[in-house]
C-alpha cells in the first residue's frame, strides 16, 4: 500500500493459514467441549477448555493482523523502514529497524534467466525486491511472482514497489529489466536515483554498465 507518507507491503495470502488452522482448533475444541461435557474425563475437558482458551485470541490477532496488519513498513514522518516479526502470524515486535540514513540502496533481482536442468526457462519468474544496508547487509522487502506470460507486469510491479521505497528513503533503486512477452529481458537494469534524501522532484534513470549515457526522465 503506497501512501504519501508510508510505504506499507501486506502479508501473502499464505499468512492466512496459521490463523484459520488455529481458529478450526479452537471452534473444535468448543464444540467437544459442548457436545461431550458429561461424557469426557475431567482432565479431557480441561485440555480442550486450554485449546480453546489460548486458540481463540491467538487466532482473532492473527486474522486482524493480516487483514490490517504489514511485513514491511516505511515510514516517512520516523525516518525508519521496519519488518514485523511476524511470529505465529501475529506481526508481534520488530524484527529489524533500518534507518534512512542507513540505506545504501534497493535493489530488484530476478530468477527470470535461469535455466532448468532440461535447459529450459521455467515458468514462474521470482522477482525480489531488497533494501541493501551500508554495511552491504541485504534485507528482503517482498517478492513478486507471476507466470512467463505474464513478465512484464510482474517486473514493473517489482520496480514499482523498490522505485517508490528509494523515492521516500532517499537513495537509489537498481531496477529490474523489464522483460518482454516470452518472459525475456528487453533492457539492461536501471538506476533510479533521487535528487535528494525523502523523496520529491525529478529522478535521473542510467543504464548500469552505461555510466555515460545518462539521461533526465520523468516518473
Amino acid at each position: 500500500m503506497l501512501k504519501p507518507d508510508s510505504i506499507a507491503v501486506r502479508p501473502s495470502r499464505a499468512g492466512w493459514v496459521g490463523p484459520l488452522i488455529q481458529a478450526l482448533l479452537a471452534a473444535g475444541a468448543v464444540w467437544l467441549i459442548v457436545r461431550f461435557i458429561n461424557d469426557l474425563a475431567l482432565w479431557a475437558l480441561a485440555v480442550l477448555l486450554l485449546v480453546a482458551m489460548i486458540s481463540g485470541p491467538v487466532a482473532v490477532l492473527g486474522l486482524v493482523y493480516n487483514v490490517a496488519g504489514a511485513n514491511f513498513l516505511v515510514e516517512r514522518r520516523k525516518g525508519t523502514a521496519r519488518w514485523q516479526q511476524g511470529f505465529l502470524g501475529l506481526g508481534l515486535g520488530t524484527q529489524d529497524l533500518v534507518p534512512f540514513a542507513r540505506i545504501k540502496h534497493i535493489e530488484v533481482d530476478s530468477d527470470a534467466e535461469l535455466r532448468l536442468s532440461s535447459g529450459d526457462r521455467q515458468d514462474v519468474i521470482r522477482w525480489v525486491v531488497r533494501l541493501v544496508k551500508d554495511n552491504d547487509r541485504a534485507i528482503e522487502i517482498a517478492s513478486v511472482m507471476a507466470p512467463r506470460p505474464l513478465a512484464r507486469e510482474g517486473a514493473e510491479r517489482a520496480n514499482l514497489l523498490a522505485d517508490a521505497v528509494a523515492r521516500m528513503t532517499g537513495t537509489q533503486a537498481h531496477l529490474t529489466p523489464v522483460a518482454d512477452e516470452a518472459g525475456a529481458a528487453a533492457a539492461e537494469p536501471a538506476v533510479s536515483e533521487p535528487v535528494g534524501r525523502g523523496g520529491g522532484g525529478r529522478r535521473r534513470y542510467r543504464r548500469v554498465g552505461d555510466v555515460g549515457d545518462e539521461h533526465e526522465g520523468g516518473e
